[in-house]
């Protein structure tokens, strides 16, 4: 493979997304090795242009760059830094759960990370296992913002289409709605899958698991890793909860992590409410 777009040489396939391919390619005149995903669907280019926008604005240690967007001869191309490592998702099927201190280490990466996009206004929308990378010394980095979204940008999705990764979405998005705490739900689905290796939310249909995420349905992580720590157990519960006012934010997310005495706090009323959540009409 030696194709070449504006300077950029590809040099192996990557992967492919719901809007195109990505290579990873090299670029003789910077000496820097790089992502590029192409655009294989014309009718997904505004979408595309809008993760250019918002990538673009982003200067974190915990997101992916954004180096160049342009149209060559009608190919739409997004240049972004490429991360050597597996995604989370990749690392799980291959080698099972992480260990907690793995997990709370990823957790705390990523959730600065969203605290930083919230703060901008940005929702990421698609936060899951697969779009997330490990790269060296277990920096956590996080990709794809095909479905982020200004919170004051006009949408790019028909009335009553539903976007996102269906296991990963917060019960309000299967309503149409997105918000910040949609991105820390995911953020708990996130940590149970790393910490059990399986998701909260599995079901043979899309029906199946849109009712048991709407109704916070999952099995407990310990009986899956009796090893958890009550603070992850807790952590995940406080994720995990219907109503987006009652979760945890990115910011307090990092905040327990820091302090995780301030999970082992006896809690009467979460329980009850998780009850209530579960069993109203």
């Amino acid at each position: 493979m030696n194709q070449s777009i504006r300077g950029y040489t590809l040099t192996q396939w990557v992967g492919a997304g719901g809007m195109g391919e990505v290579y990873q390619a090299f670029h003789a005149d910077t000496q820097r090795t790089v992502a590029i995903k192409l655009l294989s669907r014309v009718e997904q280019a505004e979408r595309f242009r809008n993760e250019a926008s918002v990538q673009a604005s982003l200067r974190h240690p915990h997101i992916a760059l954004v180096y160049e967007f342009f149209v060559e001869k009608g190919l739409w191309c997004l240049v972004l830094e490429y991360i050597e490592g597996p995604t989370i998702e990749q690392f799980i099927q291959k080698n099972g759960p992480l260990t907690e201190e793995s997990a709370w280490k990823v957790l705390g990466q990523i959730a600065s990370a969203l605290e930083y996009l919230h703060s901008r206004g940005i929702v990421h929308r698609d936060l899951k296992a697969g779009n997330i990378k490990i790269a060296r010394h277990g920096k956590a980095k996080l990709l794809d913002f095909g479905l982020a979204r200004f919170a004051n940008s006009p949408k790019l999705t028909h009335q009553g289409y539903l976007i996102g990764t269906a296991s990963s979405m917060a019960p309000e998005q299967f309503s149409g709605q997105s918000s910040p705490a949609s991105d820390c739900w995911a953020l708990g689905v996130l940590l149970y899958e790393m910490l059990t290796g399986q998701s909260p939310f599995g079901g043979s249909t899309h029906s199946e698991i849109s009712r048991r995420i709407q109704r916070g349905d999952y099995l407990a992580p310990r009986k899956l890793n009796p090893n958890l720590s009550k603070a992850s157990e807790r952590l995940i519960d406080k994720l995990l909860t219907v109503s987006p006012e009652r979760r945890l934010t990115a910011k307090q997310v990092m905040e327990a992590l820091r302090h995780p005495a301030l999970l082992e706090a006896t809690d009467w009323l979460g329980p009850v409410l998780k009850w209530w959540d579960r069993v109203k009409p």
